[in-house]
């Protein structure tokens, strides 16, 4: 089986430069082509997970035919899942954690969904990090949960843009 240039660039997961020669005759080089590979880890993806989705994320995870017997985290919490599944699992469902893993993942310039709905819970900005490395603002969360149940926050365009 031979492989064309990009096709074997693409599977070794580097990224290609388009380049271009402008008017005046000097090269120019296009930003570079971002490439969705690797795998992530379900307890990775579902750190970032609030329930404030719609069920987006178990309607993701019921996709990718990962169990969840408690209705809302997976089972296998050590499974690792493609980049491009958890990517379609923020565009196609509207996850909030996936995208979230992503933009952690690939440094990408999007609103944190995570950040959004502890704002929404407790009013105040920045708390992502503290939410991913303290347990008690966990447990504060879960306690406040209830309220916001019923509250969905929509996928920004800029979080879809970002994830294109």
């Amino acid at each position: 089986m031979s492989l064309s240039r990009r096709q074997f660039f693409t599977a070794a997961g580097l990224t290609a430069l388009a380049g271009g020669i402008s008017s005046n005759g000097s090269v120019a080089a296009a930003a570079p082509v971002r490439t969705w590979s690797g795998e992530i880890q379900v307890s990775d993806w579902e750190q970032y997970y609030l329930g404030l989705d719609g069920g987006a994320h178990q309607k993701a995870l019921s996709a990718l035919n990962i169990g969840y017997r408690d209705g809302v985290r997976a089972d296998e919490q050590y499974l690792m899942v493609p980049v491009e599944s958890v990517r379609r699992a923020a565009l196609e469902f509207g996850d909030h954690a996936a995208a979230d893993v992503l933009r952690d993942r690939f440094g990408l310039d999007s609103p944190s969904m995570l950040g959004r709905g502890l704002k929404l819970v407790f009013g105040q900005d920045g708390l992502e990090r503290r939410y991913l490395d303290e347990p008690a603002l966990q447990l504060r969360y879960i306690g406040y949960r209830r309220r916001f149940a019923d509250h969905v926050l929509p996928l920004p365009s800029a979080v879809r843009k970002a994830l294109a």
